[in-house]
């Protein structure tokens, strides 16, 4: 896995042992997504998935002993099984854009492109994330969370949990 400190996005890119149709199902099955989306150690219940442009995926987070937390992606480019971007934000129980639980400087959207490239049943997936329609005191915490190492943690065990659930069927 490799990331790019880049101040303005964040940049990751990671390997996986199938080909890129497998992948690329991994992301856009709503049975799938449950299995490995979501940071490590949270459990993911699947509320809503609607995988087209301008579609929504809506999900519920659970930390043990921790009250829950939603999500939600809102399609914005879906080229199968090519690319997907999508912009990323907390959400309430009802879909809506919700300010990040743990800080009121968070951007409350995040654009989000992966790219799946195959080469002899090895796929490469390529996030780039960036702020969307962020404050100057958003960008400045978005830039921090990059410096910080804690999106390299956080995608770096959400692929994990792809690669095992990839390796698993």
């Amino acid at each position: 896995m490799e990331a790019s400190q880049d101040r303005s996005a964040f940049v990751i890119t990671r390997q996986f042992s199938a080909p890129r149709d497998r992948v690329w199902k991994a992301w856009s099955e709503v049975d799938q997504l449950a299995r490995w989306w979501g940071p490590k150690g949270c459990s993911v219940e699947v509320l809503h998935l609607d995988f087209r442009p301008g579609g929504l995926f809506h999900y519920r987070m659970q930390f043990e002993g921790a009250p829950p937390m939603w999500g939600r992606f809102n399609f914005q480019n879906i080229a199968a099984p090519e690319r997907i971007v999508w912009l990323n934000s907390f959400a309430n129980e009802r879909c809506g854009i919700a300010r990040a639980p743990f800080s009121e400087e968070c951007p409350l959207e995040i654009r989000n492109s992966v790219e799946f490239t195959e080469n002899a049943g090895t796929t490469t997936l390529a996030i780039r994330a960036q702020p969307f329609g962020a404050s100057d005191a958003e960008l400045q915490f978005f830039e921090q969370l990059c410096s910080s190492g804690s999106l390299d943690q956080g995608y770096g065990g959400t692929f994990e949990q792809l690669a095992a659930h990839l390796a698993a069927s």
